[in-house]
């Protein structure tokens, strides 16, 4: 009996055995690193592709390889982690591994997060904020302050996330009060979603260097830096809806046009919208006029802080080109600052004068029931010459801007390479609307701000500014 037991399990446990998953911890503080570990032993492994579990995002991956022989057959032991900052309880699931063509199933995994108390001793960590219950695109100012008591050979501060907001850092300060150095942070934050939010706790990380004697023959040290998190109180949000189609804030605006032109002369109109307030919500202008060539620029945005509001100015070019008079719409938007507010332009009449347009020589004038027409002699041009003079003239027109592009894109290429993270991450900010390049930033910041350990493929960067848009 037991023999035919051991025959039945030990298949069992050998398979178990070939693929695994653990954590670094089963209970952790919100916030807290969680580090979940899959384990495969086989000649060919695949793995799922895991981009987030039980709604937190994946952000770090490591993996090791080790070689075993078992029965004199090498195998390979290959463990892949993954790395997330759960804010709440969550369940691991169960993840299906490919080994050598069989499909194994891990077991799901329960975790605890826990809130943590706010630190207090030697280091403590403190938010608030200006206003709590606000807008939907109002602003607030958001203020970290870090208490230092006693010394610390490194002081790692997380930069503050929201979920749902704009951060803006206003400025940073250090003070010194009774033997205490204070570091405060002042950050701007924009809500772009309604609801009540629980901001924090935010996270500081305060390490001291552990030394250890390796070797007293030659007395060899290797220092080690020890951290400890110091934890920040919470508090909450209350963001509050306003009426359909407004924008939060107080503004004004303006628009300046050329209010006669000759005949298929560019006017160059330009409006401007200045004030405080949510400019990341103004959209783009549009201008529709019948018979006339409208071109338009993209918008422009130069902003500052000003009293704990985001101000500045937004403005938009078109340019119009017409041989008949037309009328530039009135352009209205509606703001919201607890009332409701109309701002608009004038409607504006362009007069397009058409006498200054020359006639070719021998040209009649014929006049019909009261209306005159225009008659130009003809002229026999060769078409099959047209074609060849614009095929010539468009070829050379399109090198000339690859040449300019590929210089320009060669530049930024190759300052792409050589910059470290911080100036990486400047870089890539005017591309931050490409999903791609917004989750490889969010990477950088971690490995900047939260000490992780991302890597950070620089030539799939050049590849996806590359592919942005087609270009």
């Amino acid at each position: 009996m037991i023999k035919k037991f051991l025959l039945i399990t030990l298949p069992l446990i050998l398979l178990a055995g070939i693929v695994n998953v653990s954590v670094n911890k089963k209970t952790l503080n919100s916030g807290d690193e969680l580090i979940i570990t899959i384990t495969a032993t086989g000649k060919k492994i695949k793995f799922p592709n895991i981009q987030e579990i039980d709604g937190n995002t994946i952000v770090g991956t490591s993996n090791s390889t080790n070689i075993t022989i078992i029965n004199g057959e090498m195998k390979e032991n290959i463990s892949k982690s993954f790395i997330l900052y759960p804010q709440k309880d969550l369940t691991i699931p169960s993840f299906s591994v490919i080994v050598d063509g069989k499909v194994y199933k891990t077991k799901p995994i329960h975790i605890k997060v826990i809130k943590p108390k706010q630190t207090k001793g030697d280091f403590e960590l403190d938010i608030n904020v200006s206003k709590n219950n606000l807008y939907l695109g109002e602003s607030a100012i958001l203020t970290l302050k870090f208490i230092k008591k006693a010394n610390a050979d490194s002081i790692q501060i997380q930069k503050p996330f929201i979920k749902n907001f704009i951060l803006k850092e206003i400025n940073s300060k250090k003070s010194y009060k009774n033997n205490e150095e204070i570091l405060i942070y002042k950050f701007l934050i924009i809500p772009q979603k309604t609801g009540i939010y629980e901001v924090g706790p935010f996270i500081a990380q305060v390490g001291k260097i552990i030394k250890q004697n390796i070797d007293d023959f030659f007395g060899l040290n290797i220092a080690n830096i020890q951290y400890k998190n110091i934890y920040s109180n919470t508090l909450k949000i209350k963001v509050n809806p306003i009426p359909n189609n407004t924008i939060y804030g107080d503004f004004n605006i303006s628009v300046n046009a050329k209010k006669e032109v000759k005949a298929n002369e560019i006017n160059n109109v330009k409006f401007l919208i200045n004030g405080c307030g949510n400019f990341y919500s103004l959209k783009d202008i549009d201008l529709n006029i019948n018979n006339a060539t409208v071109y338009k620029s993209k918008p422009k945005l130069n902003l500052f802080i000003k009293n704990g509001k985001l101000c500045g100015s937004f403005s938009q070019t078109f340019n119009i080109i017409a041989d008949n008079s037309y009328k530039i719409p009135s352009v209205k938007i509606n703001t919201f600052d607890g009332k409701i507010h109309t701002i608009s332009t004038p409607e504006i009449f362009v007069k397009v004068k058409n006498n200054n347009i020359l006639l070719p020589a021998n040209t009649k004038i014929k006049e019909e029931n009261n209306t005159k027409q225009i008659l130009t002699p003809k002229k026999n041009i060769n078409p099959f010459l047209i074609s060849i003079i614009s095929l010539i003239i468009g070829a050379i027109i399109g090198i000339i801007f690859f040449k300019l592009y590929s210089n320009y894109k060669n530049s930024e290429f190759s300052k792409i390479k050589k910059a470290d993270e911080k100036e990486l991450l400047n870089i890539l900010k005017k591309y931050e609307e490409n999903d791609k390049i917004k989750e490889i930033m969010q990477k950088i910041e971690e490995n900047i701000y939260k000490n992780a350990n991302n890597k950070i493929d620089k030539k799939e960067i050049i590849k996806i500014i590359k592919s942005r848009k087609g270009k």
